[in-house]
């Protein structure tokens, strides 16, 4: 089937559109419950046509950022009370340095607790293809001991396999965005470059209890992992900003 290239440009300009509407909500740039301009008025401002802003007004209520009422037309909403996980990422990009920290305190939290729970869960589940995947990273990562991009690159596939193997729809999907959260924080706060400097010792452990179908021991390796490694993380935030 050809591509329709219109549409995809289409799909673009009202990706844009939205971004930038969507930073701006975000920044405080436009109040709670303000109505924005109708129409007429903002789609020129964009330089776009009226059906293309309505995809990004889609995409932005969509977000839980506006509401669309007939007779009322788009009005901003309070993102924290009726806003999606996706927000943050962008959020991330316009919060100040307290609320930042903040906000990297919840999402480390809440990634420790979803590793711990997913380790147990693939010592339980993992098929023995799974677990040979998981033993062939790990003999890779040893490879990378002393390179930071290359050991923070194959952990996130480590994490990804492990969550594979506790063959969890929803931890996948969680996964998912949880990842996204990380590497937003990463791009935001370059202190975040850090591996622990027992990862092998605890990973290892971690991996090679999957392998016995031990759950508590695999869960407490990475707990022992993370937990050590999120102290650091936050001091090291607080010491460069």
């Amino acid at each position: 089937m050809p591509l329709d290239l219109s549409r995809i440009e289409k799909k673009a300009i009202s990706e844009s559109v939205a971004d930038q509407l969507r930073l701006a909500i975000l920044r405080g740039e436009v109040a709670v419950g303000e109505r924005l301009p109708p129409e007429r008025e903002l789609a020129p401002s964009f330089g776009t046509n009226r059906n293309t802003l309505r995809e990004a007004m889609r995409a932005l209520e969509t977000q839980g950022l506006v509401v669309a009422r007939q007779g009322d037309g788009v009005r901003v909403t309070d993102f924290r009370n009726t806003g999606e996980l996706s927000l943050l990422p962008d959020l991330i990009r316009v919060a100040e340095p307290s609320e930042r920290n903040e906000m990297l305190t919840d999402v480390l939290l809440m990634r420790r607790r979803m590793a711990v729970e997913v380790a147990g869960l693939a010592a339980q589940r993992a098929t023995p293809t799974q677990i040979a995947r998981l033993q062939a990273l790990f003999a890779r990562q040893q490879a990378h001991d002393g390179d930071i991009l290359l050991t923070m690159q194959t952990d996130l596939e480590l994490y990804r396999a492990m969550v594979d193997g506790a063959g969890s729809v929803v931890a996948r999907l969680m996964f998912h965005s949880l990842g996204r959260l990380s590497q937003a924080f990463v791009e935001r706060v370059p202190a975040l470059l850090y591996v622990h400097p027992q990862y092998l010792l605890h990973m290892g452990g971690a991996i090679h209890a999957i392998g016995e179908r031990d759950p508590a021991r695999a869960s407490a390796c990475v707990d022992t992992l993370l937990t050590d490694t999120d102290a650091t993380l936050l001091r090291r935030v607080e010491l460069f900003g």
